[in-house]
């Protein structure tokens, strides 16, 4: 029994090995190219106000909605209005698409919620590299900006006093 079950573990590894873990890598070459940036700044840190606890005293509240630009310059100018596609690459993404917090001292159910306009009325939910339409280079022109928005958001509970830091990528696709 010991022999053919040594037999057996023996058999199945050439399958595992060849189940490995795959890296697929993505990228765009493009007859476009623009200088980013946030805020006018390349890496920017974008500063959502202080607000209370109470603020946020249930799971789904926001609060602290603040708009953040994001600008292309340099660009070559289209001949016709060039939708550019703002990718974004959360960290630490939660469950519901938010951003999660990954303060030091962090406070308790608190999220950064990313908004596709700085009206903060649609959410966008983060899963992977997430398209987002909404910055348009016009015709004839070289430059351009789009407001997005960015709010905090209980997710789970109660928000509990705490610090608020969350992270993202992104890029911009021009196809």
């Amino acid at each position: 029994m010991k022999l053919s079950t040594l037999l057996f573990a023996v058999g199945a590894l050439p399958g595992i090995v060849l189940a490995a873990p795959t890296v697929t890598f993505q990228g765009e070459v493009t007859a476009q190219t623009c200088q980013a940036s946030i805020n006018g700044e390349t890496d920017s840190i974008v500063l959502l106000p202080t607000v209370s606890s109470t603020v946020l005293a249930a799971a789904g509240t926001t609060a602290g909605l603040t708009p953040f630009t994001i600008s292309v310059s340099g660009c070559q100018a289209p001949g016709s209005d060039l939708a550019i596609t703002t990718n974004f690459l959360g960290h630490n993404v939660t469950g519901e698409g938010n951003l999660g917090n990954v303060a030091s001292n962090p406070a308790a159910n608190v999220a950064i919620q990313l908004t596709k306009e700085a009206a903060g009325t649609t959410p966008i939910v983060l899963n992977g590299v997430t398209p987002v339409t909404g910055l348009v280079l016009p015709t004839g022109e070289t430059g351009a900006s789009y407001q997005f928005g960015a709010q905090y958001i209980t997710e789970g509970g109660a928000a509990g006093a705490g610090a608020v830091t969350a992270v993202a990528e992104y890029t911009l696709s021009y196809l």
